[in-house]
């Protein structure tokens, strides 16, 4: 049994000091075996779940779950920062120092004499001095070569879109990428009619790439905006269920008329509660 008090921060400093010793205390032979036995690459993966759902918090607008996530989301950034420092990589303060002299020399309209009037000037502020001062160049053999390879699907395709936007490859409207999205849904439904399933799942990719390059045109994000409608389907179906089981409507496939109404049902209300 470790003995520890916690003395609640009054400051932002204190409060990391506190969860950074907390951490320290469970990777202790003392401490959690759970804990001990987190790496890296736990760590990161944990952090990337508490990620979305602060993410999802802060779709709902909802400040109680976005303050836990956020809190969820430092665990594990300060326990990938205290596996490093255990590891004698580095000090947590090293990394932190560097952030914060990138942060300062990437914003030279900012803490310097440059200036940037626009949220476009100051990202090619950002840009060129991550190029051409600190020297971080793509690799000449490899276009794509900043862009993790376990990054999830649909946000590699956001990465390689943007990336071909940089060197000006590019729609010139949204007209065309919706055309595209035409275009590629045609594709997908006459290898359906091939009946070619492996064909058929290309298309199926090409048409997901070019709904993507819509929502990247248009400044969205594609995770997001998924996040969005899963949640909507969710919380709409869940109605239907409740709304089943009080009128003895069976949820199966012999009675899928009557599920569709009710969603029709549940829809037209839900239009009514947004325009009142």
């Amino acid at each position: 049994m470790i003995e520890y008090e916690l003395k609640k921060a009054e400051s932002l400093e204190e409060g990391c000091k506190n969860l950074y010793e907390i951490i320290k205390l469970l990777r202790s032979p003392e401490g959690c075996p759970w804990d001990r036995v987190q790496t890296n690459k736990s760590a990161t993966e944990s952090m990337i779940d508490e990620a979305y759902e602060y993410l999802d918090g802060a779709i709902r607008n909802d400040v109680s779950s976005m303050r836990e996530e956020i809190g969820d989301v430092l665990i594990n950034a300060f326990m990938n920062l205290y596996i490093n420092e255990e590891h004698g990589d580095f000090k947590a303060e090293d990394a932190l120092n560097e952030v914060c002299e990138k942060l300062i020399r990437r914003h030279p309209h900012v803490f310097s004499n440059m200036h940037a009037e626009t949220e476009a000037e100051g990202l090619s502020l950002w840009n060129s001095i991550k190029e051409n001062v600190e020297g971080h160049k793509e690799k000449s053999e490899d276009f794509f070569s900043h862009i993790p390879a376990s990054i999830p699907p649909l946000e590699e395709a956001y990465e390689i879109q943007k990336k071909l936007r940089k060197v000006g490859f590019d729609w010139e409207n949204t007209e065309g990428v919706i055309s595209k999205i035409k275009e590629e849904l045609n594709e997908v439904e006459e290898a359906i009619r091939e009946d070619d399933r492996d064909h058929t799942e290309e298309e199926i990719g090409d048409l997901l790439f070019s709904v993507v390059n819509l929502a990247r045109y248009l400044s969205l994000r594609p995770n997001t905006a998924m996040m969005r409608a899963n949640r909507k389907v969710r919380a709409r179906f869940q109605k239907l269920f409740d709304l089943a089981r009080i009128r003895n409507i069976p949820i199966d496939k012999n009675h899928v008329d009557q599920m569709n109404d009710l969603w029709e049902e549940i829809k037209a209300k839900e239009k009514v509660a947004t325009d009142s």
